[in-house]
């Protein structure tokens, strides 16, 4: 087995904020491992910036933006999202925000996750964590200078991650764990006889929830029809493709949606978005008879209702025969086209039911 890294170590690999300031002490003329001249070429290498631009500033949680790079000639805007997803429509309102800061610089700006997964905002350019690693090795050191050793260290760490990421996408199948342990605390992982290092490494670092989402993520762009939304429940990655959005009842709002989660796949009536929160559960009381009536009669086997516990979401359900996870790519894209369009035959029905109310 391979010895921890010191990042390991330390418990807080998995932190998001610590890769945050590791990069912007990378740039900052407060890390000495690389020489001042060669890292606007370092920046250049990761953001296609002027090599010639001097690195007039480094920092970080501005305004909630993870790192700000000002150059002499431009911004560098880096949102990192190692085991976050985005969420509400806060790239937008960090571009506004340095539109207003940097009127004149023209700006270039970075979605930085695991995989280079999509963002909902096409101003934002894909930038993985692999994409990172391939050009930090290229570095070279100070030699002498202290901080080579903590750069050299962490380097270790992210080539460990990256490959154990890429191996999870080659073989999801054979990674069982990742989608069953994600509710698990770390103390219980501790001492479990985990098959692998890779699944080892993944379990004490908490990977299991982000490696779902990059998975669920690889399934939403081979699906044409429909944009899907992920996130997380305890530890649960889902994916909702929303079927129709706008329905008017009772003067609020909502959508239906289908909804991929573990081993079940449910059919929804929910406010949808930013307001979800905020919703209630008795906003959707009357909906309750409806839904249980449907999956009384429905045709496609979603017989379990699913009353709201807190927020204004009912739903209907089934469970899955077999593991998604498990399936062949084309399997599965296939088998949620199908279930898309068995929920636009549902949510006509649904329509129809809360037209009669």
């Amino acid at each position: 087995m391979q010895p921890r890294s010191f990042f390991e170590y330390l418990g807080i690999s998995d932190v998001e904020r610590i890769h945050s300031q590791f990069f912007a002490w990378l740039f900052s003329p407060d890390c000495l491992a690389i020489s001042k001249d060669s890292k606007p070429l370092l920046l250049s290498s990761l953001f296609k910036t002027d090599s010639e631009s001097k690195i007039l500033k480094v920092l970080t949680e501005v305004n909630g933006i993870d790192i700000l790079i000002e150059t002499s000639k431009e911004v560098i805007v880096i949102e990192n999202k190692l085991k976050s997803s985005q969420h509400s429509n806060q790239l937008h309102r960090y571009k506004a925000f340095c539109d207003e800061q940097y009127p004149i610089k023209p700006k270039r700006y970075y979605f930085l996750t695991l995989t280079g997964e999509k963002t909902y905002d096409e101003n934002w350019n894909r930038m993985s964590y692999h994409q990172m690693y391939t050009q930090l090795i290229k570095l070279s050191f100070h030699h002498g200078k202290d901080h080579t050793v903590i750069v050299k260290e962490y380097l270790v760490f992210l080539e460990r991650l990256t490959a154990c990421v890429q191996d999870f996408l080659e073989r999801p199948q054979e990674y069982d764990m990742v989608f069953m342990d994600g509710k698990k605390k770390k103390v219980d992982k501790v001492n479990f006889p985990y098959a692998t290092p890779n699944e080892r490494f993944i379990a004490s670092n908490q990977l299991e929830t982000i490696l779902q989402k990059c998975f669920l993520h690889g399934l939403s762009e081979r699906i044409n029809t429909h944009v899907a939304f992920i996130s997380d429940t305890r530890g649960d990655a889902l994916i909702d493709f929303p079927i129709k959005r706008g329905i008017e009842y009772k003067g609020r709002s909502y959508s239906t949606i289908l909804q991929l989660q573990s081993s079940t796949i449910k059919f929804a009536f929910s406010v949808f978005g930013p307001e979800y929160g905020k919703s209630e559960k008795v906003w959707v009381e009357d909906v309750i008879p409806l839904m249980k009536e449907m999956s009384q009669q429905n045709e496609f086997k979603y017989m379990k209702m699913n009353k709201p516990t807190s927020n204004a979401y009912v739903s209907i359900s089934k469970k899955l025969i077999d593991k998604y996870w498990k399936m062949e790519t084309a399997e599965l894209v296939r088998f949620i086209n199908s279930e898309i369009a068995n929920a636009e035959v549902m949510t006509r029905q649904l329509i129809g039911r809360l037209e009669g109310i």
